[in-house]
């Protein structure tokens, strides 16, 4: 059956795709908004949905695998200059590399689930999630983990190793 030129198994695929994309994106982003950190709900939903349609689109337009290649390696490099835009340096200090880290985590889940296996994304959302909730948790138990910051917060400072 087609409906207004597409077939309607394609249309089924590219909403499991997109759902599995917002889930995905939406249960990272949910929990980094909640931290109140830079790239929150609408970054995290966009960059994993996007680069799923990017890779669906390739991967639904022709079998040649090293048009694939290209479309991936396009979004790595598209993806490393979002990152790197998070960034910001001063008074001494880097700031946005762990925001940068997931934007790159997140275009990985989006390509994995672009090209057909949204249960791998949804499995190593989930690993991305326990791996931001127990750094959390480690810093909270161990307060000598904590960054800079959060160690001057306490009366300590950068320079002091005690």
């Amino acid at each position: 059956m087609e409906i207004a030129g597409f077939q309607a198994d394609l249309l089924w695929l590219f909403a499991i795709k997109g759902g599995a994309a917002v889930l995905c994106g939406g249960m990272i982003g949910l929990e980094r908004q909640l931290m109140n950190k830079p790239a929150g709900l609408r970054v995290c939903i966009l960059v994993v949905f996007t680069t799923a349609f990017f890779m669906a689109l390739v991967t639904g337009i022709t079998s040649d695998e090293a048009a694939h290649a290209r479309v991936l390696a396009g979004i790595v490099t598209g993806v490393g200059f979002l990152g790197a835009g998070v960034i910001f340096r001063g008074a001494g200090k880097v700031s946005g590399i762990t925001t940068a880290t997931l934007i790159w985590a997140l275009a990985a889940i989006g390509c994995t689930i672009g090209f057909g296996f949204p249960w791998i994304a949804i499995a190593a959302t989930i690993s991305i999630m326990i791996v931001l909730g127990l750094v959390d948790v480690a810093e909270y138990l161990f307060p000598r983990l904590r960054r800079e910051q959060d160690a001057a917060a306490l009366g300590s400072t950068a320079g002091d190793k005690g």
